[in-house]
């Protein structure tokens, strides 16, 4: 496996064009892949509910973070999900699920079954972390009972998390990793 890699700060134009473009293919995923409502209006069945985690580990916590909070609110403006718990409630807890994988994993966990065992589990505690943030806003404007709520984004996140992040870490790191495309993480 080799030493370990050294990443350093992107510029901000860097990191501006990685946040906009990773919150951008969090928004249109979600968007274009949770056609299942479990709470009509609220909550949807998210195949890629992933992708923040998969970004934090990649590009670090905060590109993380910035991924799921940008992406999630995109995501709710487009498909008419908005309400005045999103910039608060969903913001911080699809946020986290950037952060706190971006804070605890890296690139080179892609590299050995354990690193992966690894990635899924900090990436399934940060959607477990997300789960009642996000159900305390849905209950606090009305959209949805924190019960409810929290069984339902349960339901809908915590499989993809737990299942995807590994997959698709597995999948793209590697190559990243060898072609020297992984630089710095934010």
């Amino acid at each position: 496996m080799g030493t370990a890699a050294k990443y350093s700060r992107p510029d901000a134009l860097t990191a501006v064009a990685y946040i906009v473009m990773t919150s951008a293919v969090t928004g249109v995923g979600f968007l274009l892949t949770a056609p299942i409502p479990l709470i009509p209006g609220a909550i949807h069945w998210r195949v890629l509910a992933f992708l923040p985690c998969i970004f934090g580990i990649l590009f670090g916590p905060v590109i993380g973070f910035l991924a799921g909070a940008l992406g999630n609110t995109l995501w709710a403006v487009i498909g008419g999900y908005f309400n005045p718990a999103t910039p608060i409630f969903d913001l911080i807890g699809v946020g986290l699920t950037g952060l706190i994988p971006g804070l605890l994993s890296k690139p080179e966990d892609a590299l050995s079954g354990r690193g992966l065992l690894k990635a899924a589990i900090v990436s399934l505690v940060s959607g477990v972390v997300m789960v009642p943030i996000v159900a305390v806003g849905f209950d606090w404007v009305g959209v949805a009972p924190f019960g409810p709520a929290v069984f339902f984004l349960a339901v809908s996140d915590l499989p993809p998390i737990l299942i995807g992040t590994p997959i698709v870490l597995r999948a793209v790191a590697p190559l990243l990793l060898r072609r020297k495309l992984l630089k710095w993480r934010l």
